[in-house]
Order: C-alpha cells, then sequence, then structure tokens
C-alpha cells in the first residue's frame, strides 16, 4: 500500500509538471530514485522511448545512481540500440546498491548477456554470463526473475548462454546448461551431447526450440 500510494502521488506530480519542464524542476526537486521509478513504470507499459528518457533525467540528476544505468540499459536493447544499452550497462555494474532492495547487478548482468548475444558477440555473452550465474548462486534462493517483466527469468538467461556457447564452439558447455533448463522444466527430454557434425545440427534445434518455448511462458 505505501509503495501504490507512493507511486501514485509522484504521477500525480509529473501530471502537473508535464506543462513546463522548467516549472517542474523549480517546483518539484524529483530525486534519480524518483525518476527511475516512474521511468520503469513506462518501461513496463511498453512505452521505451519516454522511459529511455526518464532513465536519461536520473543519470543527470545523479551520475552514480545504478538502477538508472541499468533502466537505459534495458530500454536501449528494446530500442534496438545495443551497442549504447552495452555502454550504459557497463557503466552501471561499476556503481554501488545504495538504498536499493532489488539486485541491480544481476539485472545488467542478464541485460549484458542478452544484449552482446543480440550483437553476435557470444565470447562477451558467455563471460557476463558466467558472472550472472556467480552472482545468483546463493543457497535456498528462488530462481531469479527480472523485476520489471517477470516474463525474463532465469532461464532465459541459461538458454541464451547455451546459444552463445554453442556460437563459441563450446558444445559441452551448452548441453549443460541446456539439461539445466530441462531439469528445472521437470522435462523428461535429454540435452543432446553429441558433437558430430549431426549431433551439433539437433543440438541447435533443440537450443532454438528451448527460445521459442520459454517465449511464450
Amino acid at each position: 500500500m505505501k509503495r501504490r500510494l507512493h507511486k501514485t502521488t509522484l504521477l500525480f506530480m509529473i501530471a502537473i509538471g508535464v506543462i513546463s519542464m522548467d516549472a517542474c524542476r523549480k517546483n518539484y526537486d524529483a530525486t534519480a530514485e524518483d525518476m527511475t521509478e516512474y521511468g520503469w513504470v513506462l518501461y513496463t507499459a511498453g512505452d521505451y522511448l519516454s522511459s529511455n528518457e526518464w532513465f536519461k533525467s536520473s543519470i543527470v540528476e545523479n551520475d552514480k545512481w545504478k538502477d538508472g544505468y541499468n533502466g537505459l540499459g534495458w530500454s536501449y536493447a528494446k530500442l534496438m540500440v545495443m551497442d549504447t544499452s552495452i555502454a550504459h550497462f557497463i557503466t552501471g555494474l561499476a556503481e554501488e546498491d545504495k538504498w536499493l532492495t532489488t539486485d541491480i547487478q544481476s539485472e545488467i548482468l542478464a541485460g549484458l548477456v542478452f544484449a552482446y548475444h543480440a550483437k553476435g558477440v557470444d565470447a562477451a555473452a558467455v563471460t557476463y554470463g558466467r558472472a550472472f550465474i556467480d552472482s545468483t548462486a546463493k543457497p535456498l534462493t528462488p530462481g531469479w526473475m527480472f523485476s520489471h517483466d517477470s516474463l525474463i527469468n532465469y532461464l532465459d538467461v541459461r538458454i541464451t548462454l547455451a546459444a552463445s556457447y554453442f556460437a563459441v564452439g563450446k558444445f559441452d558447455s551448452a548441453s549443460v546448461q541446456v539439461q539445466i533448463v530441462l531439469d528445472s522444466l521437470n522435462s523428461s527430454v535429454i540435452a543432446i551431447s553429441d558433437t558430430t557434425l549431426e549431433g551439433r545440427r539437433k543440438m541447435a534445434e533443440q537450443i532454438s526450440s528451448l527460445q521459442t518455448s520459454l517465449l511464450k511462458q
């Protein structure tokens, strides 16, 4: 309830302030946290361009605000500007998680896995995928889920990592990641481990099929 009231108040202030950005800055001292929170409201509504502008404002207000860089990384990725997405994710990695309850570090690492894989830079996707696994490998902790889109979770990161391992020729590692995904889905299917030419073809098909399947869940 407290969070809902805070968000309602924030949106009311913003609605008043849109008449003039100058007036908004003079009459309402929005913090970097406020700006980022509203950016995420727009992001979850699918307005990636507007959310991107609010995330930009948040780091102008506070250039150490980690979640602002996180938001810029994800929104730029949605806008298919991968180089800029990656640059902001990298900047955000170096900042501290001050006053934040969400694991922003893991969200940035997951974002880097997706962005680098989308760019075809799979060696970097593998590096950040390993870092993501290390950051979320905590005993008795439920599987990771992106706090601003429940459809994106640790299985999506794992299958993307599998695809990147496959792309760089590490077929055994790709098979391991696929099996983890299958086990997590309680599937009785066994990951393809055959690394012959035909086996690799089947492995690629299995990875692609799981990527498609996870998009629907």
